[in-house]
């Protein structure tokens, strides 16, 4: 009888950090920290890293922070808490750390555009002027 892994897990969140790191072993390796809405109120911080796909996408400026992402893989470690002063103190956000197998890139944040305001998209005002026909 086969089981189901519940280790496994997919993911979707928007990319809150990226950063390159060098391993005890010299290789570059992108740790990629997102963020998960599991429900409503709960939000959850996702940690793992990745040395080949998601890292060459980081260095051709093809990922950045915001951007929405899919990921598929095996949960390693849950952590909930943190020692604060000596007191056991739980994270706002539960973190889950991951070893991801397969990835999809989402929509990227739109650009700012500097010195504009957005306009608004309201109800019309009623006027009281004529409009030309």
């Amino acid at each position: 009888m086969a089981y189901a892994d519940l280790q496994s897990t997919t993911l979707v969140g928007r990319i809150a950090d990226l950063t390159v790191i060098t391993t005890e072993d010299e290789r570059n390796c992108l740790v990629v920290t997102m963020y998960h809405r599991i429900s409503q109120d709960a939000t959850v911080t996702v940690k793992f890293l990745n040395s080949n796909g998601l890292l060459t996408a980081y260095t051709n400026d093809n990922l950045v922070v915001g951007q929405e992402l899919t990921v598929s893989g095996k949960i390693q470690a849950i952590r909930c808490f943190y020692m604060k002063d000596e007191e056991l103190t739980p994270l706002k956000q539960p973190e889950f750390q991951m070893k991801v197998t397969d990835y999809a890139f989402g929509s990227k944040p739109q650009p700012k555009v500097e010195g504009k305001v957005a306009a608004k998209k309201g109800k019309v005002q009623p006027t009281l002027e004529p409009v030309e026909l």
